[in-house]
């Protein structure tokens, strides 16, 4: 059913030309069929001009029902469709246009690009006292309920979030808390980020994270530790 919401989404154009010319073919032939029907004699005639006028009339509704539907699909129920239903083009690359210099680059950068470990953490961001987790520290272990202190004071600030993921093949980050209110260590206002109930998590090594974002979408590089949860007493 989607594909077919598809092709006429897709289609419109030469299906609306295709109905437009059937039913001018129509038209045509009901005003035929009502010229002949006037100007009939006999009652033979007139039989034959009435079927082909009702004939013709039915043809005519028919293409103006195909028309209205086809208005309804591509205005409303194409464009409804989930992305997820539509083929998304994957570029290529033309082994005719493409220099072999450049087939022999792309290559290489396909055969040497360094796959990321999902095991390793990058503190890198931490360095940066606008955006940066005070405590707990890089490495440490923490059970129960944890203050996560720090900075999110970034210039044109926006909000920042706290997130989490477990060092394994499983990626997936997961939101702890955000905020929309600036927070900075040495400031008046309170340097607790937020707090992260270890309780709920599985024991083990995990990356926790600030990612802080201003007005226009930009985040500077976040500040990810690694941390390692205990059991709860």
């Amino acid at each position: 059913m989607d594909e077919i919401l598809l092709f006429v989404e897709e289609q419109q154009t030469w299906i609306y030309l295709l109905l437009a010319l059937a039913g001018l073919i129509y038209f045509r032939s009901i005003f035929r069929s009502y010229r002949e029907l006037r100007r009939a004699v006999f009652a033979l005639e007139r039989e034959r001009a009435m079927s082909m006028l009702i004939r013709s009339g039915a043809m005519l509704a028919l293409v103006i029902a195909a028309l209205a539907a086809t208005f309804v699909v591509a205005t409303f129920a194409g464009p409804a469709l989930p992305l997820s239903t539509r083929q998304t083009p994957l570029p290529t690359v033309s082994l005719l246009a493409t220099p072999e210099d450049a087939i022999e680059t792309l290559t290489e950068d396909f055969v040497t690009a360094t796959p990321f470990d999902p095991l390793t953490v990058d503190s890198a961001g931490c360095q940066n006292p606008t955006a940066t987790i005070t405590n707990p520290k890089d490495g440490d272990s923490v059970s129960g309920v944890v203050a996560i202190l720090g900075a999110a004071n970034i210039e044109n600030f926006a909000f920042y979030k706290l997130e989490y993921r477990r060092l394994s093949p499983d990626i997936e980050w997961i939101p702890v808390s955000a905020g929309t209110q600036r927070v900075c260590e040495f400031c008046d206002i309170t340097d607790e980020l937020g707090t992260w109930n270890t309780s709920l998590v599985i024991p083990g090594d995990y990356a926790f994270r600030l990612v802080v974002t201003d007005a226009a979408g930009n985040a500077p590089l976040p500040c990810e530790i690694r941390l390692r949860v205990l059991p709860s007493p």
